[in-house]
């Protein structure tokens, strides 16, 4: 089976997964709401995507495994491929009834993440990319962004989960503020991501993602031509990201040396 058949599999079902977000957008109650952490929320939206999600791919793929942030591994444990699903990314935002959330699918081969799509829902923006393939949003092919350093609006999450960190994270965005343009806190990173590849953000960064948060939006930036690293300038996803244009993603992996490594 090629890449484009993949590709194919995660367009459909982050948009299968989306028209759930859409269908109950607005409609959960409090009582719905269950906490899974500290300042870390669940809904039974965020459920049924990824058991809609999951039964699909797995219909269509049965011998892979599927990675699922809220069920874990299921499938075939010993496949080289494995989908990676965040089904409702930006819950918090979700909850609230803020339209910026997304549905994030990314299909990995042994180390290398092959496929993936990102879907949010409240704008219709369907993006995806294939690994050699290119990056898209609705059928136009992205490229990452080529603004000035003076001009470039960089997105960024807060370590809302780990306030021991805060300091550190407070000193590279102030950093951040004083050489960009501006800086915004959509609240979903696999959105903001998707944002950086189609070149509305110039750059991205945020600490202690997980692997959900970031596989799809991973391929979206370096297909749009992006750059994508860790803290330390390697090519991983150990949920420390840094993403953007080439100029851009050099000046802020130097603020993130100097602040938080």
């Amino acid at each position: 089976m090629d890449t484009e058949q993949f590709v194919r599999t995660a367009k459909e079902s982050a948009v299968l997964g989306g028209h759930i977000l859409k269908e109950y957008f607005k409609k959960v109650k409090k009582e719905d709401i269950e906490s899974k952490a500290v300042k870390d929320f669940v809904t039974y939206v965020d459920k049924l995507s990824e058991e809609r999600i999951r039964n699909f791919i797995l219909s269509l793929h049965p011998d892979h495994a599927f990675l699922g942030e809220e069920e874990g591994i299921i499938g075939n444990r010993k496949s080289e491929y494995l989908w990676i699903v965040d089904p409702l990314d930006g819950t918090k935002n979700y909850i609230n009834g803020f339209e910026i959330f997304g549905v994030s699918v990314a299909l990995q081969k042994g180390k290398d993440i092959i496929a993936s799509a990102v879907y949010v829902p409240m704008l219709d923006k369907l993006y995806w990319a294939g690994k050699g393939t290119g990056a898209y949003m609705n059928g136009e092919r992205m490229k990452i962004s080529n603004r000035a350093i003076e001009m470039a609006i960089v997105s960024t999450g807060f370590p809302f989960r780990y306030i021991e960190e805060l300091d550190s994270y407070l000193k590279a965005f102030r950093e951040a503020m004083i050489t960009f343009s501006a800086i915004r806190r959509p609240g979903a990173a696999a959105v903001d991501l998707a944002l950086t590849a189609e070149g509305v953000f110039d750059g991205f960064f945020e600490m202690k993602l997980s692997i959900w948060d970031i596989a799809a939006g991973y391929l979206l930036v370096k297909e749009a031509g992006g750059v994508f690293s860790n803290f330390y300038g390697e090519e991983k996803l150990d949920g420390n990201v840094i993403a953007g244009s080439p100029h851009i993603y050099e000046e802020l992996y130097n603020i993130v040396k100097r602040t938080l490594v």
